[in-house]
């Protein structure tokens, strides 16, 4: 068992005749690919689908754009109180007069129901707050505390939040959390092939509705925040955020209903993992670690443990490193896990590719009967 790469590339010059006939033919169901995205809270696994939707060029309406607008603006507020009432508990004291004047707006602040923006004032009460010594002796603390990974993204880009006429622009969308809540479903075409990729939210209180979407996999995405080996979890703050996935994956890959789906393992927020393996050790996560700051070494081993929860010692596991807030990680991950996809599946499209081949020359056979019987009428007419 190990992970496993492998490119394939789809006929493309017969795509477009397959397409139309499988559709004539009633057979969408065998080319509908349902890909399950599944993951812990926190993992990314909302990101990874708003990058496929950028890919595919899946349009962001008007409606979309505005509530990104509205949650990049409630994101940031929560964060800086996220900051604040942490540091009441750690019991670190914010000693300039000022700061502890802005702290108090900050904290007391709530947006009203039809208030959509923070009054440009707050907005410059976090913006000197994120600056405070004591604020960012807070902030080196925080594997002690839930927080969004996207904290200092939205106070270094406060100012251009602030505008009159601000537009989330497309790392903004990327950046923005809203926490997903319930089933959303993805779909896009690629040839003959229908992909719908099915999102549920990672929080405990939502794995419930995970069954739901058990039925008629084509595969499985299970989404990893490798910068949570130093995080806790929002639902419960003394549970490390990757004991959590760990757990969960094992529940989710050794299923009997999953014991035939591709498994593909995405391992997300490198970009986060690397940094912050430079300064706390894997050890304070897995006490058998010993590899030190060597983020290869690291990654190999957060492999390995993922690697271990699998019963099946033939189940194969395909893994990838990425930043999923980076397109060009999503784009070369998809096409990945889309090839091996059409291979595992290969027979289902070569079936389609002759029965297509049958009814053209039928078509072919029709065609060439009407035309003779069309020559005699005119001889005879």
């Amino acid at each position: 068992m190990g992970c496993t790469n492998s490119k394939v590339q789809p006929d493309e010059k017969q795509s477009d005749q397959l397409d139309k006939y499988l559709r004539q033919a009633g057979k969408e169901a065998l080319l509908d690919f349902r890909i399950l995205l599944l993951g812990a809270g926190e993992s990314g696994k909302s990101t990874v689908v708003k990058q496929l939707k950028s890919i595919y060029k899946i349009q962001v309406d008007e409606e979309e754009l505005e509530s990104y607008a509205i949650n990049i603006h409630k994101n940031t507020v929560l964060c800086m109180q996220v900051l604040l009432e942490n540091g009441e508990n750690l019991k670190i004291e914010l000693n300039d007069p000022e700061t502890k004047k802005r702290a108090i707006n900050v904290k007391t602040f709530q947006f009203e129901a039809d208030v959509k923006q923070m009054p440009v004032s707050l907005g410059l009460d976090i913006e000197e707050l994120w600056k405070d010594e004591d604020i960012q002796k807070i902030w080196e603390r925080r594997s002690e505390y839930w927080f969004l990974d996207a904290t200092p993204y939205y106070f270094e880009n406060i100012q251009r939040f602030l505008e009159d006429d601000f537009r989330p622009t497309e790392e903004d969308c990327i950046m923005t959390r809203v926490r997903t809540s319930g089933i959303s479903v993805t779909e896009f075409d690629e040839g003959p092939v229908h992909f719908r990729v099915v999102d549920v939210g990672g929080q405990r209180n939502e794995r419930k509705k995970w069954i739901h979407c058990f039925d008629d996999v084509k595969a499985l995405l299970f989404v990893v925040n490798l910068a949570g080996y130093d995080q806790v979890m929002f639902e419960d703050p003394s549970q490390n955020r990757m004991q959590e996935s760990l757990t969960l994956f094992g529940q989710i890959c050794n299923n009997p209903i999953f014991a035939d789906t591709p498994t593909f393992l995405v391992l997300n927020k490198k970009d986060l993992f690397e940094q912050m393996i430079q300064k706390t050790d894997l050890s304070k996560c897995f006490p058998d670690y010993k590899g030190g700051s060597d983020v290869k070494v690291a990654l190999d081993f957060i492999q390995s443990k993922y690697q271990q929860k699998i019963q099946d010692p033939n189940k194969p596991l395909h893994c990838f490193f990425i930043a999923a807030r980076y397109k060009k990680d999503i784009k070369y991950t998809w096409e990945e896990v889309k090839g091996i996809l059409l291979e595992d599946n290969k027979k289902v499209l070569q079936k389609a590719n002759k029965e297509l081949k049958k009814s053209k020359n039928k078509q072919e056979k029709l065609d060439a009967a009407n035309g003779a019987n069309t020559t005699t009428a005119k001889i005879n007419g």
